[in-house]
């Protein structure tokens, strides 16, 4: 036995428990004075970083509605169809109207520098005031560049002085895209929003491609530093999209602070060297290491005393044990351990050996078992475990399946365990003529039986009656309805796999037969089915109600469809192609009918799940058609109709901006778009949350508010510029939204 004295284990216990809770206590102090030296700088940081990206963000997403709002101006959309190549009156009455246009988003947002708008159909240019050919302007590698622009909307940085913002256009429809606008902003407009402090550190900004948009000057770092940090930002991005953390660049450790933008994917970083604060958590740890380890010696003294005196009694008990004992052959790493094996190591033995001869036994029966009905088995090893001659003249393969778990007490995750039970009673029933002990092969039950009958007739009413008897258990004692397959009768038991794959086979015409079916190789072999016709009509049915995403309708046609396949008039061939016509009719309808079928195919053969699906019940295969194939296709077709209607929302929307000034209807807006007023009215009420007229008058109201601040109008001009029946009507519904007249609202904003 090792000498690992249990005295000197209790005692380097407490002397471990004084370290680690001493330790913890000093890491706590230490990591809470620390951190207290860094939070306020990192929170001051954190806040003027959250500043400056909403600062520069806004501005950013200023020139983007700018240029949104030019993109939907009636002049722009007009122009997009025409040539404006060409000389002509026409063209110059066009190109001069869409300039003022543009010319006035330079007074809109003065950080614009440049806009060109690109239309790669007609192949023009507009800029700098004037119409150039596409291919004047751009070389076909830039062309060949803009046509293939994977977004919609962008900002990318065009060079060191200028970034870029591109929008396709038509707005609303990205994918069908006919040109562009671009427009360029100023570095230096950009960088102004980075503000430097020396005392609170320094900001930069790293774009979505990783470069760094203004460089370091607060701090020398060399390049290799500076590409260093932005690879550990970038992998700390994976991870979360803000946080903080420190890092040694150079010879100095740093606070970082990062930020990245939802939207443009762009990074706000905050350096600040923690060199002082550092200075000041090393004194405070090195306090605190010393006063630990003046209360760790305390500590010591007082646990060798206690700890001898817990040992002594331990001591003399192994001295005991240890005097009647042989521990030449037994490692134990204490005493308390010794003694307990001592007491222990007899029955554990003994119950070890016992289980290991149960298991091994079972084992290699249902191994043996498995291998015959695969035909890996030869004769001599049938003869030598059964002996030779066998006892039986004649064999027989019953292979027995559950029908269906509907209508029982039993869920689908019982079925190993139910299956298991199956095997065991058709055991008991079978149990004079049972010759192997039965085995599960693809959720069935096989059992070999083995008579002594020298007449097939007899041989066959005999498995008959067995077969009927195993139904009647079963069902009697599991509440089970199960069919069971029979092979044709055989003289060599080395025949057994080739009997059972007959007996399978067998079973599977039970789609004809129904449940609780007993049907032997022959008869199913012999048996005709006339020719079935597919049930187009119910596939039409079907078809129609995916396609419009009826649920309910859909449940109930595929419902009818599968009865129908397991009516009794569609034997097993018939059944498996109808519904892989099935499937191949649904996929049809849906806009990736070429990715299903391949997903169908890639994750398992679908004639393998067809033979599986028909071999267990009809509730099965229609759970499985619809989780599978048609709920899958109601999805896609849903989402489609929900992204219509958004954008037709979005559509009466812009109208209400475009013409709040005019005698703008429901009813106007559904015949310019070709739709039902109710139909629109619903639409728009269940994606905005209010009906088309509140949102007209609101939209109204809150730019009366802008011409009261903005302007001297009267109210009553203000009324009827904006369709109020009387400036009664006006000041009624303006104190309603702002509590307040519009006259008091203007004075109110004039003090302002």
């Amino acid at each position: 036995m090792t000498k690992k004295s249990y005295f000197v284990k209790l005692l380097a216990f407490n002397i471990a428990l004084v370290i680690i809770s001493v330790s913890f206590l000093g890491y706590i102090a230490y990591w809470k004075t620390s951190g207290a030296l860094n939070e306020k700088i990192q929170t001051v940081n954190t806040q003027l970083l959250t500043q400056t990206q909403l600062q520069l963000e806004n501005s950013l997403q200023s020139i983007e509605a700018a240029i949104v709002q030019l993109s939907l101006s009636p002049s722009f959309t007009a122009i997009l169809e025409d040539d404006l190549t060409g000389i002509s009156y026409d063209n110059y009455l066009k190109v001069r109207s869409m300039v003022l246009e543009i010319s006035s988003l330079y007074l809109h947002d003065s950080i614009i520098n440049n806009i060109e708008v690109i239309n790669l159909d007609k192949g023009w240019v507009l800029r700098n005031g004037g119409v150039v050919a596409l291919t004047e302007a751009y070389n076909g590698e830039e062309i060949e560049r803009l046509r293939q622009s994977v977004t919609g909307s962008t900002w990318t940085k065009l060079n060191a002085d200028y970034f870029q913002y591109i929008l396709k256009v038509p707005f609303p429809t990205f994918q069908q895209f006919t040109g562009m606008i671009r427009t360029k902003v100023s570095s230096h407009d950009i960088n102004q929003e980075l503000m430097a402090s020396k005392e609170l550190g320094e900001m930069t900004l790293i774009d979505a491609n990783g470069q760094m948009i203004r460089g370091l000057t607060q701090y020398k770092l060399v390049q290799a530093d500076v590409d260093a940090l932005i690879d550990q930002i970038h992998s700390r991005i994976q991870q979360s999209p803000q946080g903080t953390f420190l890092t040694k660049l150079g010879k100095t450790d740093y606070s970082i602070i990062y930020m990245q933008s939802a939207k443009y994917k762009w990074t706000y970083v905050s350096i600040v060297s923690t060199l002082e604060a550092r200075r000041d958590s090393r004194f405070i740890g090195m306090f605190i290491f010393v006063t630990g380890f003046l209360v760790i010696s305390v500590f010591f003294v007082f646990s060798l005393f206690g700890s001898k005196r817990l040992y002594s009694p331990i001591k003399r008990l192994y001295q005991l044990v240890a005097l009647h004992s042989n521990e030449k052959t037994v490692q134990q790493s204490n005493e308390l351990d010794f003694m307990n094996s001592r007491l222990q190591l007899f029955f554990q033995d003994s119950r070890k050996l016992q289980g290991q001869l149960s298991i091994q036994s079972q084992q290699l029966n249902d191994f043996f078992a498995f291998k015959l009905f695969q035909g890996e088995v030869k004769q001599h090893e049938i003869d030598k475990k059964w002996g030779h001659p066998a006892p039986w003249s004649q064999f027989g393969v019953l292979v027995i399946q559950i029908d269906t778990l509907e209508g029982t007490v039993y869920k689908e995750a019982d079925k190993d365990l139910l299956l298991f039970a199956v095997k065991n009673m058709g055991a008991e029933v079978a149990d004079e003529d049972l010759v192997q002990e039965p085995v599960i092969i693809h959720n069935m039950a096989v059992i070999l039986i083995g008579v002594n009958h020298r007449s097939e007739e007899a041989l066959r009413e005999d498995i008959y009656l067995l077969s009927r008897s195993i139904q009647q258990a079963i069902k009697q004692y599991l509440r089970l309805q199960i069919s069971i397959g029979i092979s044709l009768p055989f003289t060599k038991s080395v025949h057994a796999g080739d009997a059972f794959h007959e007996a399978a086979d067998a079973l599977k015409s039970r789609i004809t037969y129904g449940r609780e079916a007993i049907l032997f190789a022959a008869e199913a072999d012999a048996a005709e089915t006339a020719k079935a016709k597919y049930p187009t009509h119910l596939v039409k049915e079907l078809t129609e109600a995916a396609k419009f995403g009826d649920m309910n309708q859909s449940r109930q046609c595929l419902h009818a469809f599968i009865m129908e396949i397991f009516s009794g008039q569609h034997d097993y061939r018939n059944g498996t192609m109808f519904i892989f016509l099935l499937i191949i009719d649904l996929i049809k309808i849906s806009h990736h009918s070429e990715e299903r079928f391949l997903k169908l195919l890639k994750d398992k053969p679908i004639f393998n799940q067809l033979d599986q699906l028909l071999q267990t019940s009809a509730q099965e295969t229609e759970e499985w058609l619809y989780r599978q194939i048609v709920e899958p296709i109601i999805e896609e077709m849903m989402t489609r109709s929900e992204t219509q209607q958004r954008n037709i929302t979005k559509m009466l929307i812009q109208m209400i901006h475009d013409e709040y000034d005019s005698d703008l209807t429901l009813e106007g807006c559904a015949s310019r778009l070709h739709y039902n007023p109710n139909y629109l009215g619903q639409m728009f009420k269940r994606e905005t949350g209010s009906s088309f007229s509140d949102y007209l008058s609101h939209h109204r109201l809150t730019i009366s508010k802008k011409l009261l601040v903005e302007t001297d109008d009267l109210v009553q001009d203000i009324a009827e510029k904006l369709r109020f029946s009387n400036s009664q009507n006006f000041i009624r519904s303006f104190r309603k939204l702002e509590g307040m007249t519009p006259k008091q609202y203007r004075e109110l904003a004039a003090k302002r």
